[in-house]
């Protein structure tokens, strides 16, 4: 869109806008480093399209600090993270947008996303719907799953089996399955603590978190679709007064 475009729409009540914000970071021996950032694509994109809101450019990079010791990981610092989310969230309320959904499609965004706005404060007139815990949309994949015959530790938190799914039906020229193979399949409670904590790299070698080797696109079409609901509903059903409901 042009901006005179935008302004037009603005101008004439569409003021809802879902930002993305994704990462660039290794999915394992199989799945590109683009991946979260094509996810927010999608998700993003879906969502929109049944509010009737403008989709923002998915933010491609992240806090990606437990993903740095594999190549062509790219991660930004809390602190510019929180920096660039209040930046674009002022950015966007000075035009006029008075719903702004900000929607993590990397885990490691979801805690300095609330960070970021606890930094930012309330805004006059502009309700700011940002999807803080990473439980939120992680219960949604593993209820998926579950449907599926798909346990928790299959699916994992990281290029298992749901992630993997998803991009087979996305981009499957992109994804390997010739390499795809487990990584950590423990437990899932105590191995994300230490995920994000020491970084994946001690519980898998291969940057894996799950089992990819059942994924299909007909899985990955139906993960999208509960997340894109489960955005819309979220969005829907929020209050006014209170702004930030996930």
């Amino acid at each position: 869109m042009t901006w005179p475009e935008v302004r037009a729409e603005l101008d004439g009540g569409r003021d809802t806008v879902v930002v993305p914000f994704g990462a660039v970071e290794q999915h394992g021996p199989h799945l590109p480093l683009g991946t979260d950032a094509m996810f927010g694509d999608e998700i993003g994109r879906a969502a929109a399209e049944r509010l009737n809101a403008f989709l923002a450019p998915t933010i491609p990079v992240g806090c990606s600090r437990h993903h740095l010791a594999f190549a062509g990981t790219m991660s930004v610092e809390e602190e510019t993270f929180c920096r660039i989310v209040g930046d674009i969230v002022k950015a966007l309320a000075g035009h006029g947008f008075r719903r702004i959904v900000l929607l993590p499609t990397h885990g490691g965004n979801f805690q300095p996303l609330g960070e970021a706005l606890a930094q930012l404060g309330p805004l006059e007139g502009v309700e700011v719907i940002a999807f803080k815990d990473v439980g939120v949309l992680a219960s949604a994949t593993l209820g998926v799953g579950a449907e599926m015959g798909v346990s928790a530790a299959e699916g994992g938190i990281h290029a298992g089996e749901w992630e993997t799914s998803m991009m087979l039906a996305l981009r499957p020229e992109l994804v390997r399955m010739e390499r795809a193979e487990p990584g950590y399949v423990g437990d899932l409670a105590s191995g994300m603590q230490r995920f994000f904590s020491e970084g994946v790299h001690v519980l898998a070698d291969n940057g894996v978190f799950g089992d990819p080797r059942r994924a299909s696109a007909e899985a990955g079409r139906k993960y999208i679709e509960r997340l894109v609901e489960v955005v819309v509903r979220t969005v829907e059903e929020s209050q006014s007064d209170e702004g930030e409901p996930a």
